[in-house]
């Protein structure tokens, strides 16, 4: 009997949720789960040097861009390792999607994104900060561009698109690298903007300009 009360109590918020929705659904003048959809599970959120999360990254090598404004309810319903699909448009040359939608499955849609984010808004980190260890892979712009990389250790080494291009073979996936630059640390999450970049810490040169 406990159970159904919980059940019984519990049956007007689901339906207000997926009312609210609906509601932000309806307002698009498109409907985003006509595009492509890309499933695997989580495997691990991203922020940037301001210390706000704007992108996921599946286990299947995908990452997926949206604006900050829409982290909080991303990552309070999907963890580290849960499947998600995501709803939204690819880069043509980069393992990149510029989410318009996102669910726990492909027939599931549980969020549409009003705002996307077509491009990388910047805010500057606060605290100085080093990086190290192995390239898991580039960061990429919703345009596919490359724009610094993440650690498979954890954490992420941002650059602009001209140093990320300049520093060519220094980024390959696999390959150490260090950094230092005023980024945030905010929980198990930290980033960077690289104003140092080397194979190590003790052999760290100024980031090209440009």
């Amino acid at each position: 009997m406990p159970r159904r009360r919980d059940a019984l109590w519990l049956a007007p918020a689901l339906l207000l949720a997926d009312h609210a929705t609906a509601q932000r659904g309806a307002s698009l003048w498109f409907d985003p789960t006509q595009l492509p959809s890309y499933t695997g599970r989580l495997e691990r959120w991203i922020a940037t040097p301001a210390g706000v999360v704007d992108r996921g990254l599946l286990r299947e090598g995908t990452q997926f861009v949206f604006a900050p404004s829409e982290a909080e309810g991303l990552m309070a319903a999907i963890e580290p390792g849960a499947p998600i699909s995501v709803w939204g448009i690819r880069a043509r040359n980069a393992a990149v999607v510029l989410m318009l939608a996102w669910g726990r499955s492909d027939s599931e849609p549980l969020g549409f994104v009003e705002r996307p984010a077509w491009f990388v808004a910047h805010e500057p980190g606060r605290e100085p900060l080093q990086l190290a260890g192995r390239i898991l892979c580039p960061l990429f712009t919703p345009r596919g561009e490359g724009m610094g990389v993440v650690l498979a250790e954890g954490g992420a080494i941002r650059l602009s698109v001209a140093a990320h291009r300049s520093l060519g073979d220094l980024l390959k996936p696999g390959e150490p690298l260090a950094a230092e630059g005023l980024g945030t640390r905010r929980g198990g999450l930290v980033a960077l903007d690289a104003v140092a970049i080397g194979r190590a810490m003790d052999s760290l040169r100024p980031v090209p300009q440009g």
